[in-house]
């Protein structure tokens, strides 16, 4: 039990470290995409794409390990990735909102917006979760995908006979 719980800091941590590496790696490849337009607005989408990775990189180990205290299973990372990652996509099509109703649809310069303010934060999520899935190893009664189970789960239901 011990090396459980040894095994969950080193994830915590090593989530924190990884995950705000990938999202800045990210961030930083997408910010060469060539800006077309006022440059202000290029900027700013980059600075609130560094920002949502700093949030995410600190908030989802918390977040992580909160859920991890209440239910250790996978399906509880399922959901803490959901809850980590709509806030992300809710605070994107919120933002581009506008745009889309009033000004149109530019391909390229939506395609460079979401590259750097809605994907580094996602990533940095993601990652997270890859991280925890490894950490967080499935109960010993519960078999894996693809592998048959001793008993089977109810019987078999009975057809009428005439």
């Amino acid at each position: 039990m011990h090396g459980a719980y040894v095994r969950l800091l080193v994830a915590l941590v090593a989530s924190g470290v990884v995950s705000l590496a990938a999202g800045f790696g990210i961030a930083e490849r997408a910010g060469r995409i060539p800006c077309q337009g006022e440059g202000l607005g290029c900027n700013i989408d980059d600075a609130i794409g560094a920002y949502g990775v700093i949030i995410a990189a600190v908030l989802g180990p918390i977040i992580y390990a909160v859920t991890l205290l209440v239910a250790r299973n996978r399906i509880a990372l399922g959901g803490a990735v959901v809850v980590l990652l709509a806030p992300i996509v809710a605070f994107y099509f919120l933002s581009q909102g506008e745009h889309w109703r009033y000004v149109g649809f530019f391909p390229y310069e939506e395609f460079r917006t979401f590259m750097v303010m809605a994907l580094p934060p996602a990533l940095t999520v993601v990652v997270q979760w890859l991280i925890f899935r490894i950490a967080v190893r499935p109960e010993k009664g519960t078999p894996l995908r693809g592998e048959p189970r001793d008993k089977p789960v109810s019987e078999p239901i009975p057809f009428p006979k005439e």
